[in-house]
């Protein structure tokens, strides 16, 4: 793996928020540029919009952005009160506690977006994306009254609900580390464990070239609270295929196809960053 090379894709094709992160994880960057850049797509309403997720062009807030930065922010390891005290606010008059929240709104179907969020089910009420995006506000250490409320509906959903895909699975284990890890909580941490390993979209097998999320998506890091899933030879064998799928451009490639060649880039930067992220925690860089 060539870490100058990748270095030098997040500097040509990231977006300033990649590039104030990279910045900010190798070369002792400051926070306080890492927020700048991260506020500056957080749109008056506490939302968050203007195609932060590259696969969504649309300038309005929707809740898919919500959960991707505040998903940045816990990759970066940085707790922000204000922002996530808006991000709250937005999220308690958009959700509904009985049936969950959107992952887009019908509105983001005037924007150009990938192909798979033409899919009608993404504009419909979710537990799953509720669940997640409660965890992370979570995770922040907010008080704020719609959240405690909010946080005991959700663990019923993962108690009494089958969770069969990883996305999910992987935002409900943001809301259990968030909690205190009582007898219930390790028990849920148990049940989502074993549903994981036959879940959609999870790719335990290292040499697999289908679309999916890797254990190293569930511990990004040695210390993960994911970490005790997986065997230590699982994780290096996933390490191995990370390094190797570093392309010659020094960016690492994506597997589906985004609306257009920005967002290729924007994406192929974000996971190249995400990448170094992974590899630098479990030491397999040399800086």
């Amino acid at each position: 793996m060539d870490f100058e090379k990748a270095a030098h894709f997040i500097w040509t094709h990231g977006r300033l928020l990649e590039r104030r992160v990279f910045e900010y994880i190798f070369h002792g960057g400051s926070m306080s540029n890492v927020m700048t850049s991260l506020t500056a797509y957080q749109n008056e309403d506490g939302g968050f919009g203007n195609a932060i997720e590259p696969d969504l062009r649309a300038p309005g807030s929707q809740p898919l952005f919500m959960e991707f930065a505040l998903r940045f922010l816990y990759d970066c390891n940085i707790k922000d009160e204000e922002l996530s005290q808006k991000a709250c606010d937005y999220i308690s008059k958009h959700a509904d506690l009985k049936k969950g929240i959107p992952t887009i709104f019908p509105s983001s179907a005037n924007y150009p977006r990938a192909k798979h969020w033409n899919n009608p089910l993404s504009t419909e009420p979710s537990f799953s994306r509720l669940t997640g995006l409660v965890g992370l506000l979570k995770w922040q250490g907010i008080e704020h009254s719609w959240l405690d409320k909010a946080t005991e509906i959700c663990l019923e959903d993962i108690h009494a609900q089958a969770y069969d895909d990883a996305h999910t699975i992987l935002t409900a284990f943001y809301l259990l580390e968030s909690l205190p890890q009582s007898d219930y909580i390790k028990g849920l941490f148990q049940k989502l464990s074993k549903e994981l390993i036959t879940a959609n979209f999870f790719c335990m097998d290292a040499a697999s070239h289908s679309y999916g999320l890797s254990p190293l998506e569930f511990s990004p890091s040695p210390t993960s609270y994911c970490s005790s899933i997986f065997s230590d030879e699982t994780i290096l064998d996933h390490l191995k295929v990370l390094e190797h799928q570093q392309e010659d451009d020094g960016g690492w490639q994506i597997t589906w196809e985004p609306p257009g060649e920005t967002a290729r880039l924007e994406w192929r930067a974000y996971k190249t960053l995400k990448s170094l992220m992974i590899l630098n925690s479990y030491n397999k860089i040399n800086l």
